[in-house]
């Protein structure tokens, strides 16, 4: 199985109409590097070290796959992916300027392991069977950060099926260790990110090598959508964040009306800096 190759866009707000084919098509994107080998190695550190301190807690009790949400609540060393240089043109370019972050969150995928997930879409039942038009803005997508090299399959990948955001997903879904047809595992290495949107047929491959497979994701949306993983950003977070970073994190200001969730007169300014 192998995965498409894309080079992100280097304007902001701007994408490449080869890039708008591919994510109308097929559903997703590849950019391979995006983020430096060294940057990567940092942010993993900054990851590592959250990991460490949720696996600390008491009542910790997950000898499989687990998620960890709200990561950036729990270390400032993953805040530059929030807007970084290397993908944020290119998420401004597909979801528009009226965008927010509605989620961050850890993976940990265990050495070793068969699959803990089934294939799925995103948000359930309430999202399941909302597709929107080849040329319409989307509601969310996931970026996903890959910050371990997988170079091989069934290494914990991250499985897809391109094209599949064009389809409904069966209610009754897929029987565990059973693939829908067109399923592919993505080979990265850290650096890489893979955006997608809620309804592209997903899963997690097995992990038959001997290391845990680490990634951050963040979600974005249009921004009068309620947030995925948090009700309000915590104000000691907003405190560390310049104003882009904190209105992407819900923040309008101390004197907002409810319609500046949909059109605040600023925001343009605030997210391309114009």
């Amino acid at each position: 199985m192998s995965a498409t190759e894309t080079t992100p866009a280097t304007v902001a707000g701007a994408v490449s109409e080869d890039l708008l084919a591919q994510w109308r098509e097929q559903g997703y994107l590849l950019l391979r590097q995006v983020i430096p080998r060294d940057q990567a190695a940092a942010f993993l550190a900054a990851a590592d070290e959250a990991i460490a301190a949720y696996e600390a807690e008491p009542g910790f009790a997950h000898p499989g796959s687990y998620t960890i949400v709200q990561a950036i609540w729990r270390t400032a060393g993953l805040d530059d992916l929030i807007d970084h240089p290397g993908t944020f043109p290119t998420i401004l370019g597909l979801m528009g300027p009226y965008l927010q972050l509605m989620g961050t969150q850890i993976y940990v995928r265990p050495a070793g392991r068969e699959s803990d997930f089934q294939w799925h879409t995103d948000a359930g039942r309430s999202l399941q069977q909302i597709r929107v038009t080849d040329d319409s803005l989307p509601l969310n997508f996931k970026v996903q950060f890959f910050l371990t090299d997988i170079p091989e399959p069934d290494r914990a990948n991250f499985c897809l099926v391109p094209g599949s955001h064009r389809h409904e997903f069966p209610e009754a879904g897929f029987p565990a260790g059973t693939d829908p047809d067109g399923a592919i595992q993505l080979r990265v290495q850290a650096g890489d990110v893979a955006i997608f949107p809620h309804n592209l047929w997903h899963s997690v491959a097995p992990n038959h090598g001997d290391s845990v497979r680490r990634s951050v994701t963040f979600r974005y949306g249009q921004m009068w959508c309620r947030p995925y993983d948090y009700e309000k950003a915590p104000a000691e977070v907003l405190a560390r964040m310049p104003k882009r970073r904190r209105r992407l994190l819900g923040d309008l200001g101390e004197a907002y009306i409810a319609t500046d969730y949909y059109k605040p007169h600023d925001q343009l300014e605030v997210m391309l800096g114009t």
